[in-house]
């Protein structure tokens, strides 16, 4: 990749943020298109929706790189309409503003979700098919925005590539360890399943790293241009074992208790029928969380490591230290 100007759509984002400081360090000149300001780093910034089309095709003029690491999380039901729109439709924004102008690169921040149907997965690789039937609605508007970004590979110039995150963990996490955390404060820790599934996490620093790696590599006839890669780090964990060394190493109390996988994935049905009945949002348990976490959900990264010479520059117990430091400044505010 030469030094050209790069564009990170959610750059205000949590990977995003750790992208642009990566590409700053590295010498890119960078511009920003986010929904929330960022502040205090020397980069262009553009605020602007990935529904508005005209912003997203301001943003993306004159780009030789562009990085797409924004999307609506959420694993709950009753968002589908919102889900679509930004993930999807809006990703379809991002393709049409890239082909506009020949020889754009374009890198999607994917995820692992959009092979999982709840069946389990050991040390899957890239010759997994996309799932027939997904659990949540996220899951299904990654996969087919990641379907319409590698589609799109050779339209005026065009190269893509798709990299699948694992759960992303690490400084300015906003969806799993500050609630695990807040859960062990309040005595509510609670495990599912018999502990034997395992689950791929891989640290921020690492998932940014590797989006720079496949920048520098993709091409024309490079052999990831229009191809998904898996991005892990270290191995995999069962997932409670995970969250709980964060709050153990901060002496908080951890789970006492664990439900069988049978009763939380039947009350994980209750209780999004429930939901939708009520047209409720708020809800504890889905069928994706007690999949997700009670079967094996791990894969095999070589495909990355050999295409993207990606290599994780955190090692496990670094990337443990500094999201534990992380985590004690956070919650100690």
């Amino acid at each position: 990749m030469q030094h050209d100007l790069c564009l990170v759509i959610g750059g205000s984002g949590f990977v995003g943020q750790h992208l642009v400081q990566q590409l700053l360090a590295a010498g890119y000149t960078v511009r920003v298109f986010d929904r929330q300001p960022l502040y205090a780093l020397p980069v262009e910034f553009i605020l602007g929706d990935l529904r508005d089309r005209s912003a997203v095709q301001r943003a993306c003029a004159g780009v030789g790189t562009v990085f797409h690491s924004a999307s609506m999380v959420d694993w709950r039901a009753g968002n589908r309409e919102v889900l679509y729109a930004i993930n999807v439709q809006g990703t379809r924004h991002v393709i049409d503003a890239c082909c506009a102008q020949p020889g754009t690169r374009l890198i999607y921040t994917s995820s692992i979700d959009v092979v999982f149907d709840g069946s389990p997965i050991r040390a899957g690789d890239e010759r997994l098919p996309y799932a027939r039937r997904h659990l949540d609605d996220y899951g299904q508007t990654k996969m087919l925005a990641e379907q319409a970004v590698l589609a799109a590979h050779g339209q005026n110039g065009l190269t893509t590539c798709a990299l699948r995150l694992a759960g992303v963990y690490g400084p300015g996490d906003v969806y799993r360890l500050p609630t695990i955390v807040a859960m062990a404060r309040q005595g509510r820790m609670l495990r599912i399943g018999d502990g034997r599934a395992r689950f791929n996490h891989v640290y921020v620093e690492n998932a940014a790293h590797a989006h720079l790696c496949a920048a520098e590599r993709l091409g024309t006839g490079s052999p990831l241009a229009g191809k998904p890669y898996f991005i892990i780090d270290h191995p995999a964990h069962n997932f409670f074992d995970f969250v709980e060394s964060f709050p153990r190493a901060m002496g908080l109390p951890t789970a006492q208790r664990a439900i069988p996988f049978p009763i939380a994935y039947i009350l994980a049905i209750l209780m999004e029928g429930w939901a939708q009945l009520r047209r409720s949002r708020a809800i504890a348990l889905t069928r994706y969380i007690v999949t997700s976490t009670c079967r094996d959900f791990y894969f095999n990264g070589s495909n990355a490591a050999r295409d993207l010479a990606y290599t994780p520059p955190i090692s496990e117990r670094e990337a443990f230290q500094r999201t534990l430091a992380w985590l004690q400044a956070d919650t100690s505010g």
